[in-house]
């Protein structure tokens, strides 16, 4: 009989691997550009599809340009590229200058970065939320530029719901007259976090209090709307409620931006769904920052130029462009009046109530419990006091 293998050595030659792959990726690029880019570079990992690592390279040209500074993508997970961050701070030394990392990373991360308060002028500080610069900083210091935020809103079928709810009585009512028409992302993982988070807000709880009784207030709610959610709330995820949004067969659901423009390329949006800001609560409506955050590692081989990468992105010029040329949202709200402010109408209602996730080093074992805390109320029907006693 073989035994197991020791899953700390592994976690080790992964880590390894990955540090491995991640500098044969910067030295193919810089084998590819050494004779015909002698100027200074930057090593920037973005957790990018391919399409859209073709357009960012279209859009840090305007900064190539001016800076003479060459951006080397490279296009990792958000996993990978906290796996190669972690490896090189071991190190001591490193290929990346620049690093992308998921929101709910940031508390793990934040050793391995370097404080970013000389490029967050009051300008930059402007173009994002408030709640985007808390999860950013720690103490007096920041050690993140927000990148591409987001954050959620109530996506809506006009036709069906010509006056979406804007209260949890009204979500009430909407749910008791129309079962099956209100969809929840129930799947254990963190999207559902993301959906229940601005209840347990919106009833003046905190996350990290899920004993407390402003948040038991809001799993009661949550469960008294269970028996008439659509049947696949439990293994809803972001695309698969989308699609359902799509066919009809959801009218009312929360979701990122990206879900406007996928409706819009359809021909459903405007013409059938549109955005609706979150239902308020007894302490009113909040929303769930999500989205990615630049860090440059303390063992970055070019500090200044990542520097004057983040000095570019924090200008409104260029936060305009990241928006038009990727396809993000992003943090200034189009123009009122144009298409884009009609299916955007939502989440621009929702920017001066958003909220972050505890950014702290174990949030993982906190999200997980939630996970499974929602799961056990809204589709075992568990009180939740029991269900929240189960996990402690």
């Amino acid at each position: 009989m073989t035994s197991c293998p020791n899953p700390t050595a592994l976690f080790r030659r992964r880590r390894r691997g990955l540090q491995i792959l991640l500098c044969c990726l910067v030295a193919f690029c810089s084998g590819c550009h050494r004779q015909t880019s002698p100027a200074p570079s930057l090593n920037l990992a973005l957790a990018v599809f391919p399409e859209e690592a073709q357009r960012y390279h279209r859009f840090a040209g305007d900064f190539e340009q001016h800076s003479g500074i060459h951006v080397r993508l490279i296009a990792q997970g958000y996993v990978d590229i906290l796996h190669a961050l972690e490896a090189e701070a071991g190190a001591g030394h490193g290929a990346l200058d620049l690093v992308e990392l998921d929101l709910a990373m940031l508390g793990e991360a934040r050793p391995w970065v370097t404080a970013l308060n000389d490029v967050v002028t009051p300008q930059a500080r402007a173009l994002f939320p408030d709640a985007a610069w808390q999860a950013a900083a720690n103490g007096n210091r920041i050690y993140f530029v927000p990148h591409r935020l987001m954050w959620q809103a109530m996506i809506y079928n006009r036709i069906k719901v010509p006056k979406p709810p804007a209260t949890w009585a009204q979500l009430a009512d909407f749910v008791r007259e129309h079962p099956g028409k209100f969809a929840l992302k129930g799947a254990l993982y963190e999207g559902a976090v993301c959906d229940v988070m601005p209840f347990v807000w919106g009833a003046g709880g905190s996350e990290q209090d899920p004993k407390g009784p402003d948040a038991l207030a809001a799993l009661d709610f949550l469960g008294s709307l269970a028996p008439r959610l659509n049947p696949m709330s439990a293994v809803f995820r972001e695309m698969s409620v989308l699609e359902a949004q799509a066919r009809g067969q959801v009218w009312l659901h929360f979701n990122w931006p990206f879900a406007m423009s996928y409706l819009a390329g359809k021909g459903l949006a405007p013409q059938v769904d549109l955005s609706a800001p979150i239902p308020a609560g007894p302490d009113g409506t909040f929303t769930v920052l999500g989205g990615g955050y630049l860090g440059i590692p303390r063992s970055a081989p070019d500090p200044q130029a990542a520097r004057a990468f983040l000095r570019y992105l924090l200008t409104a010029p260029a936060q305009h462009r990241l928006s038009r040329e990727l396809g993000w949202y992003g943090s200034i709200p189009p123009v009122p009046g144009t298409p884009q402010a009609l299916l955007y109408q939502g989440f621009t209602a929702m920017r001066d109530h958003v909220r972050a996730r505890p950014i702290i080093p174990d949030y993982r074992t906190l999200s997980n419990e939630w996970q499974r805390v929602i799961h056990e109320v809204m589709f075992d029907r568990m009180a939740p006091t029991k269900a929240i006693a189960a996990q402690h």
